[in-house]
């Protein structure tokens, strides 16, 4: 709606203006009646109308006056000149002095003052799209220059402060803070929605920070990079770091509280050094950015100060090739409990040393290795064990916690090990006995029946039974034992593990029955194979 203030001293002529349309309906309200320009300039002044619908011949202040004072003390208000028979010297000036147009009240009406009055409004909604245009566009070009800055890309600094002026910006050489802040799991963000839905996302992120900014004093934001996003907070003067510090911390943590209470999203703050050039942001940009990188160690919903933690962080870490050893016989061995188990051992020692995230990347690409050499040891597709189809170094980079990290490596072990028995499984097989395979595979190291392996395909047992021996030529508790013979050798060819921790592990509780079975499959006792692979070692 926009506000019209009528001004006249004519009592009959101020009611014909009244009556004459339904205000309202057309978008228009009046907000106020004045019988001269001196009571006019009281009503502008507590009502803030849009247009001002004036008489020219009034007492005390006459229309060209009022209209003069309007145009030099409220430029975007607009103004209508009302005019009699002999007021035309009146009407001259008034369009002189910014009225917008005039209306004879002798040919007045309800389209005249229509047309009139929707001229004005569109006169004013002209000037407010310019304007927001205009803070549109400065706006755009105030993070584009924070956002230059913080990425180093400006080499000549010596207009800076120029630019700032220039462009309004609430900021100044002085005492200076920022603090970076990363939207957690951003990446997922964008494969989960459409692009507008992510847009529509960083914007009410934007206003939700912008105006707590506002109440919090000299601060400004910019985004740098796939939600990421400075802020820069200006304090003049002041030297106190103890008022700095608080000043910040309570601003990062009402953000903080705000986006996750709104918009239901978290994302870690990482507030840096003191500072007292803005030309000398990229440096301390580039510190707080860095320090982000311990939410690797740390998770998500965090904040990151300086100084940096007292405890050291192990900037060179690598998977030990004992490590590396056991992971490739517990996968061998299909059995994802030690697998998981030797993987939780690696993990916790990161997290324990505090390894830098450049070493956690390299722990990575050492563990997808193995994997990798494994599935092509056993003639797998190696992209059949990442579940997206990804590049797995760049399925990598999006996790973005060590815990994150751990998961995916254990689900792409899960899947080579899920994978692996399809080499020994011959696809001639009835789908029963196939499954029954694939599941002593699975299982050997456990202590496993037939009876399990029925119920667990959901078939007879009775069935199964004679199914599989027609397949395999073997019953069932025969395959299963040479399959934990078969494993046995494997142990005892590339490990010094123990021998009775070796008939533990694969799935046998008696040690005099493995002996027993072991000859029976292989020819000669564990003892005489054990040191035949030592005498070939």
């Amino acid at each position: 709606m926009f506000k019209v203030l009528l001004v006249d001293d004519d009592f009959t002529a101020r009611t014909n203006v009244k009556t004459m349309i339904d205000w309202e309906q057309n978008g228009f309200v009046l907000c106020g009646e004045a019988t001269n320009g001196q009571t006019a300039i009281q009503l502008i002044q507590d009502e803030l109308p849009d247009i001002v619908i004036t008489d020219m011949s009034m007492p005390l202040l006459d229309g060209v006056e009022l209209i003069e004072y309007i145009a030099a003390t409220y430029p975007d208000m607009k103004t209508v000149a009302l005019s009699g028979y002999d007021d035309f010297d009146y009407v001259k000036n008034s369009l002189k002095n910014g009225a917008v147009d005039y209306l004879l009240k002798h040919r007045l009406d309800s389209t005249s003052l229509l047309e009139v009055l929707k001229s004005a409004s569109e006169q004013i909604n002209r000037k407010h799209r310019l304007m927001e245009q205009l803070v549109r566009s400065r706006e755009i070009l105030q993070h584009d220059l924070i956002r230059q800055l913080v990425l180093g890309n400006i080499r000549d600094k010596t207009g800076i402060k120029a630019k700032i002026k220039e462009l309004e910006l609430p900021v100044e050489d002085g005492s200076l803070s920022l603090a970076v802040v990363a939207i957690d799991d951003f990446r997922l963000i964008k494969e989960r929605f459409t692009e507008t839905e992510v847009r529509g996302l960083i914007a009410s992120l934007a206003d939700l920070t912008e105006e707590i900014l506002q109440d919090m004093g000299h601060a400004v934001m910019s985004f740098v990079d796939d939600g990421k996003f400075i802020i820069l907070f200006s304090f003049g003067n002041i030297r106190s770091e103890l008022y700095i510090y608080n000043h910040v911390g309570t601003t990062v943590n009402r953000i903080r509280a705000s986006i996750k209470r709104y918009l239901n999203i978290t994302a870690c703050f990482s507030l840096g050094r003191s500072f007292y050039k803005i030309s000398d942001m990229d440096r301390f940009y580039k510190e707080a950015n860095e320090k982000l990188n311990e939410k690797m160690i740390a998770g998500r919903d965090r904040i990151f100060r300086e100084p940096a933690n007292l405890k050291s962080t192990v900037d060179f870490f690598n998977l030990d090739l004992k490590d590396e050893k056991q992971i490739m016989l517990a996968v061998k061995a299909r059995d994802m409990t030690r697998v998981s188990q030797e993987l939780t051992v690696i993990f916790d020692r990161i997290a324990e040393l505090g390894v830098s995230y450049k070493s956690i990347q390299m722990i990575c690409v050492e563990l997808i290795g193995v994997a990798n050499r494994i599935a092509r040891e056993s003639s797998l597709d190696i992209q059949e064990i990442y579940s997206n189809k990804d590049i797995p170094y760049e399925e990598m980079k999006k996790h973005e916690t060590i815990i994150d990290v751990k998961e995916w490596i254990c689900g792409v072990y899960e899947r080579l090990i899920q994978l692996l028995p399809g080499a020994d499984i011959n696809p001639n097989y009835t789908e029963p006995t196939r499954k029954a395979v694939a599941y002593i595979w699975q299982n050997y190291a456990r202590a496993i029946s037939l009876n399990q392996a029925a119920e667990h395909i959901g078939v007879n047992s009775s069935y199964l039974s004679r199914i599989f021996k027609e397949d395999c030529g073997t019953g069932f508790a025969e395959y299963l034992n040479n399959i934990r013979v078969k494993q046995a050798q494997y142990l005892m060819e590339r490990t010094d593990t123990k021998l009775k921790e070796i008939v533990s592990q694969v799935g046998f509780n008696n040690y005099t029955y493995f002996f027993k079975v072991f000859k029976m499959v292989v020819g000669i006792t564990p003892l005489e194979y054990k040191e035949k692979c030592q005498r070939n070692a």
